[in-house]
């Protein structure tokens, strides 16, 4: 074999070895993958905004009813209130009860 392509192969099996094994779009997923459009602020409980690099904004809520954490779409004219409110207190988003 010539020298140069058993310095390649060396080369590409080293670098295989010293990657991660997994491509970079499934080392990370969003928590989020569908939005609930239809939960009313009455039904919960909780909101934890989650502020990820690679994913939008994710509202994830905890239901008052069933104790089930569902994502809530961040279109939704309560939602939307509710950040513009908490980001003109200057206190930042907050990550515990509805209030």
């Amino acid at each position: 074999m010539n020298a140069k392509v058993v310095v390649v192969l060396a080369i590409v099996l080293v670098a295989l070895c010293l990657s991660d094994g997994k491509p970079v779009s499934l080392s990370y997923r969003c928590p989020c993958r569908f939005f609930e459009s239809h939960v009313a602020r009455a039904n919960v409980k909780h909101l934890k905004i989650l502020n990820t690099p690679n994913c939008a904004l994710q509202i994830v809520a905890r239901l008052k009813s069933n104790n089930r954490q569902v994502c809530i779409d961040p279109k939704l004219k309560w939602i939307q209130e509710y950040l513009e409110k908490a980001l003109n207190k200057g206190d930042g988003i907050p990550d515990s009860q509805m209030r």
